[in-house]
């Protein structure tokens, strides 16, 4: 592949990708444990195909893994929680607190997988932690309204790091697709008894709602997620979650001209020291020693 084209499809997936917050925003009413479950459940559908085609080739083997259930179960309750988040705080803090999962994933995989964490690595966790406590110690004095979204939002970036992670220790000896959508699957079962316990049903809203919906389906999650599985193939693993602080430029301009939501100078402050520390600790990780038997399909 072209270094052209490779650029051309990152933009594509930060542009796919980043799509998820303003669509969340627009689903109005709907509960965040059923915008989670339709995302899911509807990308797991329109992956059907894929994912059967597959199965056949492999033997037919069992559907449901025990990786996968596990991988679901952080899926689900990610996706409910950032939604959460995106509808109790603005959409550039939303984003900002979701995009420190770069730096947590390594603590995770730490245990998980036996990484070790670099001195760069380090440095890049302190740079990122001193900009959230600066966002977090104004939020807790002056601007309370915003703080529960934060920390929500900083909870679904650890989910969001154990769904990395995991999916990294289980995908090891199947095809993407095989592997991505009974974890989708398993995301929307969670998330169905989350909606069924808080909210007694799952919601699918009204008019726009529902665009916005069909929107989460097609855009962020068949759309950004499979372009980065395949991506994947030709590129560094660090390239693809450069995305993250690149979405978060584009959905902070994006909720200035859609939803007039202007970040304080305060914010932007914090934002920049934690920005850099992601950036540092992509850049600077190195790459992970290949997994024993890591005979690896596409």
């Amino acid at each position: 592949m072209s270094r052209r084209r490779r650029i051309l499809l990152w933009m594509l997936i930060v542009l796919l990708a980043g799509s998820a917050a303003i669509l969340t925003r627009y689903c109005g009413r709907v509960p965040a444990s059923s915008i989670g479950f339709w995302r899911v459940a509807g990308a797991a559908l329109a992956l059907l195909p894929f994912w059967f085609a597959d199965w056949r080739r492999a033997g037919r083997p069992a559907v449901f893994s025990r990786g996968a259930l596990l991988t679901g179960a952080f899926l689900g309750v990610h996706f409910a929680t950032w939604s959460w988040a995106l509808q109790n705080t603005t959409i550039a803090n939303a984003a900002l607190f979701i995009g420190l999962q770069p730096l947590l994933a390594p603590f995770i995989a730490r245990p998980v997988l036996g990484e070790r964490l670099n001195r760069w690595e380090l440095a890049a966790c302190g740079l990122a932690g001193a900009g959230m406590v600066w966002i977090l110690g104004r939020q807790f004095a002056l601007e309370r309204a915003h703080l529960a979204g934060s920390l929500v939002a900083l909870g679904s970036a650890f989910l969001c790091a154990c769904y990395f992670v995991f999916s990294r220790k289980y995908r090891v000896r199947q095809s993407a697709f095989l592997f991505t959508v009974p974890v989708y699957a398993t995301a929307a079962a969670a998330q169905a008894a989350l909606a069924l316990a808080l909210d007694r049903g799952i919601r699918v809203g009204q008019g726009a709602e529902r665009w916005a919906l069909l929107g989460l389906i097609l855009l962020p999650t068949v759309g950004g997620h499979t372009l980065s599985i395949y991506l994947l193939r030709y590129v560094k693993s660090q390239l693809i979650t450069l995305t993250i602080p690149a979405q978060f430029v584009l959905v902070t301009l994006a909720a200035r001209w859609v939803f007039r939501e202007t970040p304080t100078l305060w914010f932007a402050v914090g934002a920049a020291f934690v920005l850099a520390g992601v950036i540092l600790g992509v850049v600077k990780s190195e790459p992970p020693a290949p997994p024993p038997d890591s005979a690896r399909r596409p």
